[in-house]
């Protein structure tokens, strides 16, 4: 009799285990924002439902240079990206170079009076990578 009792009492045990755990996991870890804040600042947002892959993932600073490319994962049409960017950037002081869409990839370029901006968005089997690079602008130099 204590057997068929406690068989439903571990059931319930391990299937609150497994809900808790997919709590946890959904939340972005506080380090992802960090990350994304110190490359990103307010005026590059990241396509609503993608999260940063760390491990592809860096920033590099030295003085007042920072560079970085950001690599972030998600469920969304390339299309529907490459529109949001386009309606979304200008706004934030962002304006279009060239924006190339092939197949499930695109290439976007922004540029502000500081910085560059480069954009890829490629479609895999189930997920859409969204990799973000940012580096200041570099100046041309006429040589004599």
């Amino acid at each position: 009799m204590k057997k068929i009792l406690l068989i439903p009492v571990l059931l319930s045990i391990a299937s609150c285990a497994a809900v808790n755990q997919q709590k946890v996991e959904t939340a972005p870890p506080v380090q992802e924002q960090k990350v994304k804040a110190d490359l990103l600042q307010e005026n590059i947002p990241v396509y609503p439902g993608f999260h940063l892959i760390p491990d592809k993932s860096f920033i590099y600073e030295s003085g007042n240079v920072k560079v970085g490319r950001l690599v972030f994962v998600g469920n969304a049409d390339v299309k529907n990206v490459v529109s949001y960017y386009k309606a979304t950037l200008p706004d934030n002081g962002w304006e279009p170079l060239t924006v190339t869409i092939y197949g499930k990839s695109a290439e976007m370029v922004f540029v502000n009076p500081q910085n560059i901006l480069q954009i890829q968005v490629n479609r895999g089997f189930s997920q859409t990578y969204l990799t973000i690079q940012v580096g200041p602008k570099g100046e041309l130099t006429n040589q004599e």
